[in-house]
């Protein structure tokens, strides 16, 4: 494996990008386990990157997370409002089977 260059000493990347971890779990635990699961791998990865010298990469794990913790949450809010509706519906149905009885 081949080492990268090392940047110059005044080279400064700015600060550390966000890792988005927090939303990874609360996607994953609240709305799509398997897209929050995905947000969370790529969040773990961004400090890693970032204290390998590699920004870019760390920046490009952020977006990862990020883009991952709102996919699941987009998934998640339709799978409520399918669950919701479905409920709603087979209630109504059932309400009106006994009502006709």
């Amino acid at each position: 494996m081949t080492e990268k260059p090392r940047p110059p000493a005044d080279y400064n990347p700015g600060p550390p990008p966000a890792t988005y971890l927090v939303w990874g779990i609360v996607s994953a635990v609240l709305c799509c386990l398997p897209f929050g699961a995905l947000s969370i791998y790529q969040a773990a990865k961004v400090e890693k990157l970032w204290a390998q010298g590699d920004p870019d990469a760390a920046r490009a794990a952020s977006g990862d997370a990020r883009r991952w913790a709102i996919v699941a949450a987009v998934a998640g809010a339709v799978l409520w409002v399918a669950a919701i509706v479905t409920v709603v519906l087979l209630f109504g149905t059932l309400t009106d089977d006994a009502a006709s009885h």
